[in-house]
Parts: structure tokens; C-alpha cells; sequence
């Protein structure tokens, strides 16, 4: 089991990479054309903004399994450890619970979208389509968001050293 997450670690990693690349040289290329030959496709700005939803997403999901969302250490910081951890397994489950919120109301969008069958002015495609990262990939932020949620409510049933950012002094 722990091979095939790691199998999707790279798959994910690498997939929000090669996106964030394509994005930079399809922004590189149309500012190019726009100066030198004054012309730009009009499909170019609609690939970048359905290519930067599906990075801010993704990157947000990949963040939140590498802790790099800012937050809030203060009270953390000088609580002693068993209510820092329940702290955390609070913030950690509000935010999972926001997470499947947005699941919920993005697949009614989705849905909607559909429904209408609305289509990209330059590009052709349906509407829907562009979307489907931002309830997918909120799937699997909630998912993180409420492993975090569990592993700090058993660190605090446990009586286990918090960790800190800052170290103590003592």
C-alpha cells in the first residue's frame, strides 16, 4: 500500500510540474507573438487560466500533504501539548470540512454547467471540463485535511510531544 501511494505522490508531483512548466512556456510564447509579430492564438488565454486551475488545486492538495499552508502558530506555540494537538485537530477538521463543502457546491456547478451545455469561446470545449479539478482534487485535500485531523487527535490521546515550530526554551 505504501508503494502505490508513493506511486501517486510522483504521479501528482509530477503532473502539477509539467503543467506549471507548459503554463510558463505557453506564456512565454504568446507574450513573444503578441511583441514581435503582433498576433496571439485565442485559445492561449483560455489554456492558461484552465491550466492554473488545475495547478492551484492540485498544488493546493500537494500542500497540504507537505504542511506548507501558512497558519496561525500562536496559540499552538505556548499551549502545552496535549491542547496544541487538539487545537490542530480542530483547524485540521474545520478546514477538511470546508474542503468537502467545496466537493459538494463545485459538483452542483459542475453539474449545472453541464446541464446548460455551455462552451469555451475559444477553445470549443464544454464548460464543465475546465472545472472538474476543483471538486476532484478537493476529494483529496479533505482526505489529507482529515488524516491530519486523526493523527493529531491520537497524538493527543497518546499524551505525545507536540511539535513545535520554534523549540522551547528551557
Amino acid at each position: 500500500m505504501t508503494r502505490i501511494i508513493s506511486i501517486f505522490n510522483r504521479i501528482e508531483e509530477a503532473t502539477v510540474a509539467f503543467y506549471l512548466l507548459g503554463l510558463a512556456i505557453l506564456t512565454f510564447l504568446e507574450t513573444m507573438l503578441r511583441y514581435t509579430v503582433s498576433y496571439t492564438f485565442p485559445w492561449f488565454g483560455e489554456l492558461a487560466n484552465y491550466s492554473m486551475i488545475f495547478c492551484t488545486y492540485l498544488g493546493a492538495s500537494i500542500g497540504v500533504k507537505y504542511g506548507t499552508h501558512f497558519s496561525m502558530e500562536a496559540l499552538t506555540e505556548c499551549m502545552p501539548d496535549r491542547v496544541s494537538h487538539v487545537l490542530k485537530a480542530f483547524a485540521y477538521l474545520i478546514s477538511g470540512i470546508v474542503a468537502v463543502i467545496i466537493v459538494y457546491y463545485g459538483t452542483i456547478h459542475l453539474l449545472k454547467l453541464k446541464g446548460f451545455g455551455v462552451k469555451s469561446s475559444a477553445m470549443g470545449i464544454p464548460m464543465y471540463i475546465p472545472y472538474i479539478p476543483i471538486p476532484l482534487f478537493s476529494i483529496t485535500m479533505a482526505f489529507r485535511l482529515f488524516s491530519l485531523s486523526l493523527k493529531h487527535f491520537k497524538a493527543f490521546l497518546k499524551n505525545a510531544p507536540f511539535e513545535r515550530v520554534r523549540g522551547r526554551k528551557g
